[in-house]
């Protein structure tokens, strides 16, 4: 099967169970609006205040910052030598970031590991009728898999990453400038590398009904080593999908549209966010169709 075919799978699929697209967006929106529910707790109380709203109106971060740095400006200014507390307010700040620090990743590990496992399994068992029973018992089966798999992806990411970051900024200070721009253009490639061992491991323990995750990430790695211009065309146009849905709404809709008319950015904003989800969905149902025993091998 060539990237193209791929391609051109994993839009039909998308299109065909758009139940699935469904289920990534409503795990996407209860994910944001718990991340924003944590920042505006904090400021719902002060929010009742008419003296806070209307202060609120047009003021000045700096003026917020040193409002809330009161008690550390103080001290300083008569030259004080006790330990400095923070204020009331600064000190909530501090919690709610430290809150959300923590959370992020959570909200996104979870729901992500839980709802991986059905989706891949209904692009597997196409053109078979879409049921929700059958996509919950994928969600539910590769559920443990896919939490362990994500955190040791996590750790190897960062190792893998942190290395060739530091990599490239010892060639950028010993060498010369001009590296970047072999540097960058192989962080790049090492990125979309990573991203498509980490999805087609997953993709191949759905397709062979495997929860052993280290066996499929070979299977992943071995398949990218055979097809490399294969697995490279699938997510190329992937992502330049998703680079041109991202410059149509960045410096197409969003300039031209008035944030006064917010039912209208909102709508657009929220369709953007679908777009995006798909372009992420048709990369996952074109890998799946390249990782299936009945297709791999197909030459078009």
């Amino acid at each position: 099967m060539s990237a193209w075919l791929a391609f051109r799978t994993g839009i039909s699929q998308v299109l065909r169970y758009w139940q699935m697209l469904l289920a990534l967006y409503i795990i996407n929106l209860f994910t944001a609006l718990v991340l924003l529910m944590l920042p505006a707790m904090s400021v719902l109380a002060p929010a009742h205040r008419t003296t806070i709203r209307q202060a609120a109106d047009g003021i000045d971060t700096w003026m917020v910052i040193e409002a809330a740095m009161a008690p550390e400006s103080q001290m300083a200014l008569q030259g004080g030598t006790g330990q400095p507390e923070l204020s009331p307010e600064m000190a909530q700040v501090v919690l709610v970031g430290l809150i959300t620090a923590v959370a992020l990743p959570l909200l996104t590990w979870l729901p992500g590991s839980f709802i991986s496992g059905g989706v891949l399994l209904v692009y597997t068992e196409a053109p078979q009728s879409f049921t929700w029973k059958r996509f919950l018992w994928g969600c539910w089966h590769w559920l443990g898999a896919f939490l362990l798999f994500g955190l040791v992806q996590t750790v190897v990411g960062l190792v893998l990453f942190s290395a060739a970051a530091l990599v490239i900024v010892y060639s950028l200070i010993s060498i010369g400038l001009w590296t970047a721009w072999v540097a960058f253009p192989l962080f790049a490639v090492l990125l979309v590398a990573w991203l498509a061992v980490v999805e087609l491991a997953q993709i191949f323990a759905v397709t062979g009904g495997t929860r052993n995750l280290a066996h499929t990430s070979g299977q992943a790695i071995k398949f990218i080593i055979r097809n490399p211009l294969i697995v490279g065309g699938l997510y190329g146009l992937a992502l330049l999908l998703m680079v041109l849905l991202h410059s149509f709404y960045r410096l197409g809709l969003m300039p031209i549209i008035p944030l006064t008319w917010w039912p209208l950015v909102l709508v657009v904003q929220q369709t953007f966010i679908l777009f995006r989800l798909g372009a992420r969905a048709i990369r996952l149902a074109g890998g799946t169709a390249l990782a299936r025993p009945d297709r791999q091998g197909c030459a078009v």
